[in-house]
């Protein structure tokens, strides 16, 4: 059998991580052995069951951080393929790999068109067989990384139908979290970090209040990062909303938490293609804010069932004028129940649009089939 070796930074939850296992799965039906290799949180082995449900012929996951380790365990193994994203160690061991004759086919995966992501790869990049991105940044690929042929592959993969969301079943997912009922619900959901920047969630969440008749709460529900969360109590304290705001710790499910929101809010300094997270909202019905940062702005179409901040770089934050704008913009729609109502119909409508008829894993299976 082929041996395909999948490095990457980690394998806790993650737009990245959900990407690597659509990838590994990809290959299920081929007579291919699979390894996965990963550098951080060793303790966080969170998709590794369904790696392994998902593709039967994953025969190693192992916490391989450093460049000597990964040196001394692909040159001993050989694999006939390397699908590389972000591991630091086995970019560090590549060339000296080349240098001692084991020269490995080797697919990158990008998922960001910033310089600064791609100036991560220039040690590589004249071992890189093929760039795969997740949506199409060629034109920065050649001006930094070289001109190995690219391969666009958006991370978007068949999904079950979601219903979308009633009023009624609203009602039940926020009871089930401890929100109240009525009044108008806006929030996030996810993993929050100082790159999701959830402390301009409750920046928003302040601005759209003061425009609204109607109560606001707000609801934060997933891991927050132990680093970030006094960032967010210091906004909550800041924008008078600590009492207004339900914050849920992790949850197994996150479903019922975008079930709860009439708006969901995205307010990262950066992002990939299009998080899957704005998808879960948009194909249940819940109209999303979100940064035209990464492929965003490729896809959301502002007004219909989502709106855009016009975020200019990948490292500030949002601009405060910005959040404001965005309030005054969406207050008006909120206020209207029908002009609502059409808001979560175009959400429902694009949501499940985006991953219906598009076979990203054949279109994987193609890029990598020249080594397999």
């Amino acid at each position: 059998m082929k041996h395909v070796v999948f490095a990457h930074r980690k394998l806790s939850f993650g737009g990245g991580e959900r990407v690597l296992l659509e990838q590994v799965a990809a290959l299920a039906p081929l007579p291919v052995k699979v390894s996965v290799i990963f550098r951080k949180e060793p303790g966080k082995r969170d998709i590794e069951p369904e790696l392994r449900q998902r593709n039967p012929n994953v025969v190693e996951v192992l916490h391989l951080p450093g460049a000597l380790g990964a040196f001394r365990w692909l040159r001993q193994t050989r694999p006939d393929l390397l699908v590389l994203c972000n591991h630091k160690g086995v970019q560090r061991a590549l060339p000296w790999l080349a240098r001692f004759g084991r020269r490995i086919p080797t697919v990158l995966t990008l998922h960001e068109h910033y310089e600064r992501h791609l100036r991560k790869y220039r040690g590589v990049r004249g071992l890189v067989d093929r760039w795969i991105c997740t949506y199409d940044f060629t034109a920065a690929v050649r001006e930094h990384l070289g001109t190995a042929p690219c391969r666009i592959i958006h991370p978007l993969y068949p999904r079950p139908e979601v219903r979308p969301v009633d009023a009624e079943a609203r009602r039940a997912a926020r009871r089930a979290l401890g929100v109240p009922e009525e009044g108008v619900v806006v929030g996030y959901a996810g993993q929050m970090d100082a790159r999701k920047a959830t402390a301009d969630v409750v920046r928003f969440a302040a601005r759209l209040g003061e425009r609204l008749r109607e109560p606001l709460h707000l609801l934060l529900a997933g891991r927050e990062d132990r680093d970030y969360a006094q960032s967010i109590q210091d906004a909550l304290e800041d924008e008078n909303l600590a009492s207004r705001c339900t914050r849920t710790g992790p949850l197994e499910d996150l479903s019922p938490a975008f079930a709860a929101l009439d708006l969901y809010v995205m307010t990262s300094r950066n992002e990939g293609f299009f998080p899957l997270a704005l998808i879960e909202a948009l194909e249940r019905g819940v109209p999303v804010l979100a940064p035209s940062v990464g492929g965003i702005g490729t896809m959301l179409r502002d007004g219909e069932g989502g709106f855009l901040i016009p975020k200019p770089d990948d490292r500030k934050p949002i601009d405060g004028a910005l959040l404001q704008a965005g309030a005054a913009r969406i207050a008006p729609l909120l206020a209207d129940s029908a002009a609502w109502e059409a808001q979560r119909a175009k959400a429902h409508a694009f949501g499940t649009a985006l991953t219906r008829n598009y076979d990203a894993a054949a279109k994987f299976r193609e890029a990598v089939a020249p080594w397999l």
